[in-house]
């Protein structure tokens, strides 16, 4: 009975473990690769009285609800027209501020229109969200009420079907991902050494791009290293920055160089040119190493702020902050060994730096399709059932015991059972 309680008690706490890491994804290992399509997209549903008296005010109800997977700025703006053969533009409303909804979430815009006379009148419902719109039109009639018997009229008057234009809801088509690529156009360097250059790519289009890869075209003899090699999404006017080290033989020739950076998405690409000047004469080493320090400075604080985001979603950036925390003690040591004209300490401290920093931007772009969120909140809750757990299984085998026997007793007992 004892063995079957402790096994009992066992296979509740892996249950409940199982149910944890599948609630949180805690405990799910990070080798799992986990990618989570965002989709965003909404709806929107007008409300309106389609015929009304010419005393009366028109009351117009949009409703936008974010159907998709991630969270939206919507920003609605409410058109009437007067229809006399072609439309004439009568009154337009607009939100005061842009609101923010969460997946599911719905918000209502009304506004009170007053007709001044009667006719057609069309409304245009439109709703801006995140560089898209969706739309839709209607339709109320303003009629007058007169209170007096009509005489019938004996002979029918046939009069034609009035006839409505179709008026098609406008289709935005958004312009697709545009690359812009910023890169130095000369960089020196030096027979057996290495050089550190930052390429930004910007998406100047309407559409997020998706895939980003990039290429590099090169002397065979050279060695250069990119990070990231592959970035799953660039939004709409957000930068991201390349780490290229170059690393130059010993026997390379000295001359200029022309390279070709290039970046491709799922919808377009774009590349530029830059050159590299090998000298084998000596250089002003102290320039190129503060050229290679801001250059990792500048990568370092773009990577400190986009983990500061994630961080605020949630993603456990603790390995990133530990990469970066190292990166910056090496580049303050690369600094003191240039202050002190030692070249070639300096050179190793940013060879270190850079290697962090490699890491952690890979690992940054890796972060949000592999790796896990954090809930660092659910520990406690944790750390108490498994206590509730441990004091019901101390209970439990506590009652259960049997008190010891005297060795006396238990003589007997097996010489009455012999």
């Amino acid at each position: 009975m004892k063995k079957n309680s402790i096994l009992l008690t066992i296979i509740l706490i892996l249950a409940f473990f199982l149910y944890f890491s599948k609630l949180t994804g805690y405990f799910v290992t990070p080798t799992i690769n986990i990618s989570i399509a965002e989709k965003k997209e909404a709806k929107i549903l007008l409300d309106w009285q389609p015929v009304i008296d010419i005393s009366q005010e028109e009351r117009i109800r949009v409703e936008t609800v974010n159907t998709g997977s991630v969270p939206i700025e919507k920003f609605t703006t409410i058109r009437i027209y007067f229809f006399n053969g072609s439309l004439f533009p009568m009154k337009e409303y607009q939100e005061l501020n842009s609101v923010n909804l969460y997946p599911g979430e719905r918000h209502s815009y009304s506004v009170i229109y007053y007709p001044p006379f009667k006719g057609t009148y069309y409304i245009q419902a439109r709703v801006k969200y995140d560089g898209k719109a969706v739309e839709t039109w209607a339709r109320f009639d303003v009629i007058v009420n007169i209170s007096r018997v009509i005489t019938p009229i004996v002979k029918p008057v046939y009069q034609p079907p009035e006839i409505t234009p179709q008026y098609i809801p406008t289709i935005v088509y958004l312009s697709p991902p545009k690359l812009q690529i910023e890169i130095k156009n000369l960089t020196d360097a030096l027979q057996d050494s290495e050089a550190i250059i930052v390429a930004k790519v910007k998406n100047l289009g309407e559409r997020d791009a998706f895939e980003l890869k990039p290429y590099i075209s090169y002397p065979s003899s050279l060695e250069i290293r990119v990070s990231p090699l592959f970035v799953e999404k660039l939004s709409v006017n957000e930068t991201i920055s390349f780490l290229l080290s170059i690393k130059i033989p010993k026997d390379f020739l000295p001359g200029l160089y022309q390279l070709t950076f290039e970046i491709s998405s799922n919808e377009t690409k774009a590349s530029k040119s830059f050159f590299l000047n090998v000298s084998e004469k000596t250089i002003d080493l102290t320039k190129d190493i503060q050229e290679k320090i801001l250059s990792l400075k500048l990568l370092l604080s773009e990577a400190r702020s986009r983990i500061y985001s994630l961080y605020l979603k949630g993603f456990d950036v603790s390995k990133i902050n530990a990469s970066l925390d190292l990166a910056e003690v090496y580049i303050n040591r690369a600094e003191e060994f240039l202050k002190k004209k030692d070249f070639n300490n300096s050179l190793k401290e940013v060879e270190k730096a850079r290697e962090e920093i490699s890491n952690a931007l890979i690992n940054l772009e890796t972060l949000t399709t592999i790796a896990p969120k954090a809930f660092p909140h659910y520990i406690p809750i944790l750390i108490i059932a498994i206590l509730i757990v441990a004091t019901i299984l101390i209970i439990i085998v506590w009652k259960r015991r049997k008190p010891k026997k005297p060795k006396l007793l238990r003589e007997r007992e097996e010489e009455t059972q012999i």
